[in-house]
């Protein structure tokens, strides 16, 4: 089982320990059992928070390993649309420039 699946049945258990159908089962209960649910319940709940800390710090961590080759992906975008940027400069002039000759043709004609 991998710990994302464990981390799941987790949480599912932790919504099951606080369900409507518990809660009216361990209202029922003895003050001692429900004792014993209130720790339990504090104890799948702590857990659950401590196995989405270790898996966040995780991600984390791979994350700030990822983080220069993102830097460099960005650079290079970025780059891409400079060069984007130039090519649609040099376009607009040539479509002025079209539409001047066309203008000097039409007054010439």
């Amino acid at each position: 089982m991998k710990e994302s699946e464990f981390l799941d049945v987790v949480r599912e258990l932790e919504l099951a320990l606080f369900s409507r159908s518990f809660n009216n089962w361990a209202k029922k209960q003895p003050e001692e059992q429900k004792s014993k649910i209130r720790e339990l319940r504090t104890e799948v709940s702590t857990y659950r928070s401590e196995l989405e800390t270790r898996r966040l710090k995780v991600m984390a961590d791979m994350l700030d390993r990822l983080a220069p080759g993102l830097r460099v992906g960005m650079d290079e975008i970025q780059s891409e649309i400079d060069k984007m940027e130039e090519f649609i400069s040099v376009i607009n002039l040539v479509g002025r420039v079209l539409g001047l000759v066309s203008r000097i043709v039409t007054l010439a004609a």
